[in-house]
C-alpha cells in the first residue's frame, strides 16, 4: 500500500512537470522511479506520453510508447487516445493506422471517446474518407457534440466545407445540441466559402435557438466573413455589439478595408487601433497604402507626417495585418 501511494505521488509529480512544460525534469523523475524500487505503471507511462503529445513533441511521445510496449505494460484507453494527437502533429498516418488497429484488437475502437480521437487524427492527416467511415459505423450517433465537432472542424480544415455543412445539418436533425466549438467550425466554413447569409443565420442561431453567447472567436469569424464580401459597414456595426472589442478584430476589419480600398472606414479603424496600440505604426502604414492605391497623394503625405509626429518607427515592406 505504501509503495502504491508513493507511485501515485511520483505520477502526479511527473504529470505536473509535463503540464508546466518541464519535460526534461519529468523524464529525470521518471528515470528515478525504478531507482527508488518501484515499477512504472500505465499511469506513469501515460503521464509522459500524453505530456509530450500535448507539448507537440510527437517523436518523444512515440519513443516512450515503444518503451512502454517493450516493458510489457498493458495498454489503456487513455494511452492510445493520447498518442493520436501525436500522429496528427507528425502527419503520421502509418502510426495512426497502427493505433487504430490496436484499438480494434483491444475492443475499444467503438468507444465514443476513442472514435472521436480517431476521427480527429484522420482529419488532421488529411484522410477525411477514413474519418467518415468511423462516423457512419455508428448507427445511433452519440449525442456528445465533440463527436460531431471532430467531423465539422475536420472537413473545414481540409477545405471540404460543403461536407461540414452537411454534418451540421444532420446534427440538428438528430437533435444533438451544438456547443460553442460547433458554431466556430461552421462559421469558419461560412467565412471560407463566402456564405454571408448562412453565416449570419448561424451566428444569430447561437443565442436565439441554442442560448449560447458568441465569444470573440465567433465575432472574429463573422467580421472576417463580412469583410471578405465587402460588407464593411455591417462588420463595423457587429463589432459595436461587443462591450470591449480587442485590437485583433479591428485589425481584421482594417485588412478588409485595404482589400476593398475603403479609405474612409480605413482611417476610422486605423485611428481606433492607434488608441489601442499607440506604439504600433502598422495601422497607419496600411492606411497609407490604401491612399496610395487610390491615388490620394495628399492623404499619403498627411499620414506620413502623422507617423513622424507620433514618433512611430515605420517598417517598410512589412504588414502584420491581413485577411486570410
Amino acid at each position: 500500500m505504501k509503495g502504491s501511494r508513493n507511485l501515485i505521488t511520483w505520477n502526479s509529480m511527473i504529470a505536473g512537470l509535463m503540464l508546466n512544460n518541464q519535460s526534461e525534469m519529468a523524464v529525470a523523475l521518471f528515470e528515478e522511479v525504478e531507482f527508488e524500487g518501484m515499477k512504472p505503471d500505465s499511469a506513469t507511462w501515460n503521464s509522459l506520453i500524453r505530456g509530450f503529445s500535448q507539448l507537440g513533441k510527437g517523436f518523444e511521445a512515440f519513443k516512450y510508447f515503444e518503451k512502454m510496449q517493450s516493458a510489457g505494460v498493458e495498454l489503456s484507453l487513455k494511452c492510445i487516445t493520447s498518442l493520436l494527437p501525436a500522429c496528427s502533429i507528425l502527419c503520421a498516418l502509418k502510426h495512426g493506422k497502427e493505433i487504430h488497429g490496436l484499438a480494434i484488437r483491444s475492443g475499444i475502437s467503438n468507444e465514443e471517446f476513442m472514435a472521436t480521437a480517431l476521427i480527429d487524427m484522420y482529419m488532421n492527416c488529411g484522410y477525411s474518407s477514413c474519418a467518415r467511415k468511423i462516423f457512419v459505423q455508428f448507427e445511433s450517433k452519440p449525442d456528445d457534440p465533440a463527436f460531431w465537432n471532430a467531423m465539422i472542424s475536420g472537413y473545414g480544415r481540409n477545405g471540404e466545407n460543403g461536407s461540414a455543412f452537411e454534418i451540421f445539418d444532420l446534427m440538428r436533425e438528430e437533435k444533438v445540441k451544438p456547443n460553442s466549438a460547433t458554431f466556430f467550425g461552421v462559421l469558419s466554413s461560412c467565412s471560407h466559402t463566402g456564405q454571408v447569409d448562412r453565416g449570419l443565420q448561424v451566428f444569430r442561431m447561437m443565442n436565439k435557438v441554442c442560448n449560447l453567447s458568441p465569444n470573440l472567436e465567433h465575432f472574429g469569424c463573422i467580421v472576417d466573413l463580412l469583410g471578405r464580401c465587402g460588407k464593411l459597414e455591417e462588420a463595423k456595426d457587429l463589432i459595436q455589439e461587443l462591450p470591449d472589442p480587442p485590437a485583433a478584430i479591428f485589425a481584421s476589419l482594417l485588412g478588409a478595408c485595404e482589400c476593398h480600398l475603403n479609405y474612409e472606414l480605413g482611417e476610422e479603424i486605423a485611428i481606433k487601433l492607434s488608441e489601442l496600440r499607440p506604439e504600433n505604426p502598422e495601422p497607419f502604414v496600411i492606411l497609407s497604402s490604401i491612399y496610395t492605391a487610390v491615388g490620394r497623394w495628399g492623404d499619403v503625405e498627411r499620414i506620413r507626417l502623422m507617423i513622424d509626429d507620433r514618433g512611430l518607427r515605420k517598417f517598410p515592406g512589412f504588414s502584420s495585418i491581413s485577411v486570410t
